[in-house]
C-alpha cells in the first residue's frame, strides 16, 4: 500500500522525537539562589570584591615620648649651658613670692629663676608666684609669703624643697608632716630671719627675703640629703614647624586687678611681662622680666575648706599634677596642645600627635588658668 506524503512526514517527526528521548550528556546546571527560610528578609547578591586602599589600623594611644636627654652641661629646665655641671644634679628650691599690688612693687630675683609658676589663690581673689631655682642661684628672692595648696603639687612633681613664710594651719601641717619633701618655714625654722632668710623693712607684705644658698644650707643643717633625678623639658633652638599661628600679645584676665599681658619683643628674644597695667622689672638685674616661653595651662580649680587668713578666705586647690589643654607661646608663635603630669613627674607639653613641643632655651613662665577660652592672644 502506498502511503501518502503527509503520513511519511509525520513518521519522520515522530522518529526524531523518540531519538531525542534517549541517553544524552547532562547540561551544565544553571546557578540558583539558595531557598530562603520562611520569614527571612531578602538580601542583595554580593558584588565581586574590589581592592580597597590599605588603612592604618587603630592602635592604643601611646604614652608621650620621654624627653630627649640633655647634654651633660645643659640645664634641664632652661636648656641653657651652665658653668658648673654639679649644679645640674641639685634638687630645685621653690620659693613662694607675694604677687599682690604691693608685693609686685618689691619683686626681686625672679629673672634668675629657671621656671616660674603663677596661679590663683585665696578664694579666687588674687594670684601668687612660686619661683623654681635649680641650675641658677639668687642672692635675694622676694618678697616671700606663705605657702598655698598648689605648692604641694609643684614640689612633688619636680622634687626638691619648698621655702615660704608660714601658711594656714592645715597647709603647714600637710607640709611638715604629710607630703614627704623638705619644707623650710621662715616662721618656724628661722624666726629671727637672719640665717636662712633676711628681713628688710617692716611691711609684712614686702619685708621677707630668701636666698637660694640659705635654703640649701638649711638642708645641710638638718642633715637632709636629696637624691634628685627628674626628667627635664624638651628644647629646640628653632621654633617647631607645627605652630597654630602668630601670637605677639597674650592677655590673661586674672582676678583682683591682677590681669597679665605678655608682649613679644624680637629684640629681647622673648615676651615682656606686664601685670596690672605695669611692666615688670627685676631690680636684681636692672632688666625687664622676659620669658622665652609663656605656657598657659588649664587645670581644675577647686575651692577648699582650708581657711587661709583671718578673714575666713578659703584656699584654692589647683590640680597641677594631672592633664589639660595648653597654649604655648615662643618666638611670636602659638602652639596648641595638651599637658600631662603626675605626682612624680614634671609636666610635659605635647602638640599634634603627642609630639613634644620644643621650648626655646631660656626662662619659662607657666600661667595656670581655669580654662583656655578665658585668655586671648593675637
Amino acid at each position: 500500500m502506498v502511503r501518502s506524503a503527509p503520513f511519511l512526514f509525520v513518521l519522520l517527526i515522530f522518529s526524531l522525537v523518540v531519538a531525542g528521548c534517549g541517553a544524552q550528556v547532562a547540561p551544565t546546571p544553571t546557578p540558583t539562589k539558595t531557598p530562603m527560610a520562611a520569614g527571612a528578609q531578602p538580601t542583595a547578591t554580593p558584588e565581586p570584591p574590589t581592592p580597597e586602599p590599605v588603612l592604618a589600623l587603630a592602635t592604643p594611644t601611646p604614652l608621650p615620648p620621654e624627653p630627649t636627654a640633655t647634654p651633660g652641661n645643659v640645664a634641664r629646665y632652661t636648656g641653657l649651658p651652665v658653668d658648673d655641671p654639679a649644679k645640674l644634679t641639685r634638687p630645685p628650691v621653690f620659693i613662694c613670692v607675694n604677687n599682690d599690688a604691693i608685693g609686685r612693687s618689691a619683686h626681686w630675683g625672679l629673672s634668675q629663676a629657671d621656671f616660674v609658676y603663677e596661679y590663683i589663690v585665696d578664694g579666687f581673689s588674687m594670684t601668687r608666684l612660686t619661683a623654681m631655682y635649680q641650675s641658677r642661684d639668687a642672692e635675694r628672692v622676694g618678697p616671700v609669703r606663705s605657702a598655698r595648696y598648689p605648692n604641694i603639687w609643684m614640689v612633688q612633681m619636680f622634687g626638691g624643697m619648698l621655702a615660704c613664710s608660714g601658711g594656714s594651719d592645715a597647709i603647714r601641717y600637710l607640709l611638715k608632716n604629710e607630703v614627704g619633701f623638705p619644707y623650710l618655714d621662715a616662721d618656724i625654722d628661722d624666726p629671727s630671719n637672719n640665717r636662712y632668710f633676711m628681713s628688710l623693712g617692716s611691711d609684712y607684705r614686702t619685708r621677707m627675703q630668701a636666698r637660694t644658698d640659705g635654703a640649701r644650707q638649711w638642708l645641710v643643717d638638718q642633715g637632709i640629703t636629696l637624691d634628685w633625678d627628674k626628667p627635664g623639658f624638651t628644647f629646640s633652638d628653632e621654633p617647631p614647624a607645627f605652630a597654630a599661628g602668630d601670637a605677639t600679645v597674650i592677655a590673661i584676665p586674672y582676678p583682683g586687678g591682677n590681669s597679665v599681658e605678655w608682649r613679644y619683643d624680637p629684640a629681647q628674644g622673648g615676651y615682656l611681662r606686664f601685670q596690672g597695667g605695669q611692666q615688670q622689672f627685676d631690680p636684681a638685674t636692672n632688666q625687664p622680666i622676659v620669658a622665652a616661653n609663656v605656657i598657659v595651662q588649664s587645670a581644675v580649680h577647686e575651692l577648699t575648706d582650708i581657711v587661709e587668713d583671718s578673714l575666713g578666705t578659703k584656699g584654692v586647690n589647683v590640680k597641677l599634677a594631672e592633664f589639660g589643654d595648653l597654649r604655648l607661646f615662643r618666638d611670636g608663635k602659638v602652639y596648641e596642645g595638651t599637658w600631662r603630669a603626675n605626682q612624680e613627674t614634671p609636666p610635659r607639653f605635647l602638640g599634634p600627635g603627642e609630639q613634644p613641643i620644643g621650648l626655646k632655651p631660656g626662662q619659662s613662665w607657666l600661667q595656670a588658668v581655669q580654662q583656655i577660652p578665658d585668655i586671648s592672644y593675637q
